[in-house]
């Protein structure tokens, strides 16, 4: 680079690369990460009956207050979702009901199907059942792991004993 007159003159390889600094500049640039996460919130009322937990239906009848992110990839496929579910409501069968109050994180995995639970899964107050810890479910809904949630491992004698 040289001085000349109070104009500065560029070098060949210094206008070589003033140039190719101008044209990178017009290439549109892709993100080579994914975009922050979406988050989202709501509410959902939730009626079902279990016909499988004991010798007889179970009606649950709650109301799921959540807060959720999404996360995507750089293409914007979505990859997975965590969501934060608080689910407030009863439990009734035979003229019984409990009250039920359960506080968990769900991590869902988009491309298996598959997600876990984590924290207070099953909590009926009343009937002295009580399931926090960790559970994983196979894409099937099926359940693959279960730590400290004896409902959802198969151990049902409290909460059908609670219910008769």
């Amino acid at each position: 680079m040289k001085i000349a007159k109070g104009r500065i003159r560029l070098g060949r390889s210094a206008v070589a690369v003033a140039a190719g600094a101008f044209l990178l500049a017009l290439v549109p640039v892709t993100a080579a990460q994914a975009a922050g996460p979406q988050q989202f919130k709501g509410t959902e009322p939730l009626s079902v009956t279990d016909t499988t937990t004991c010798g007889f239906p179970i009606a649950i009848n709650a109301q799921d207050s959540f807060v959720g992110r999404e996360f995507f990839d750089a293409q914007g496929n979505l990859q997975s979702i965590d969501l934060e579910q608080n689910i407030v409501g009863t439990e009734s069968a035979n003229g019984i009901s409990l009250r039920e109050s359960d506080h968990y994180v769900e991590f869902i995995d988009v491309s298996t199907g598959g997600f876990t639970e984590v924290g207070l899964s099953v909590h009926l107050q009343g009937g002295a059942v009580v399931g926090a810890g960790y559970i994983a479910f196979n894409p099937d809904g099926s359940v693959a792991v279960v730590h400290g949630t004896p409902v959802l491992g198969g151990d049902t004698g409290a909460l059908c004993a609670a219910l008769s």
